[in-house]
């Protein structure tokens, strides 16, 4: 064999096998760069969600308890409108009676 075949392999082996080795390392570190990026975005949903989870339950809560007290307050409104026409009925009743006895007291003045 030649002699600057054997100095380009030794040549080539120094520069080429370092550029190729170089090149694997670059996939190698590229391919562990989108794991970890993978795993931070992961990781930053849970983290998220976690938060999200400890904001929205005691909302639900509070919310229970104003839709528990709203039934509440509808449950009265409802007993008063009630009442309130029963105090009506009552009034006109009593208006009617108070009609007819000043009809009386009317009569009995007109036939003095």
């Amino acid at each position: 064999m030649p002699w600057w075949v054997t100095i380009l392999v030794a040549v080539l082996s120094v520069f080429g096998g370092g550029t190729l080795g170089s090149l694997l390392s670059v996939r190698r570190v590229g391919r562990k760069i989108a794991a970890e990026t993978e795993q931070s975005r992961a990781d930053a949903v849970t983290v998220i969600a976690e938060a999200a989870k400890g904001m929205v339950e005691p909302l639900a809560k509070s919310l229970k308890v104003a839709e528990e007290r709203a039934d509440r307050l509808n449950n009265k409104l409802m007993l008063a409108e009630a009442e309130v026409q029963e105090l009506r009925g009552q009034v006109e009743r009593l208006t009617k009676d108070v009609q007819a006895k000043q009809a009386e007291l009317d009569e009995l003045k007109g036939a003095r």
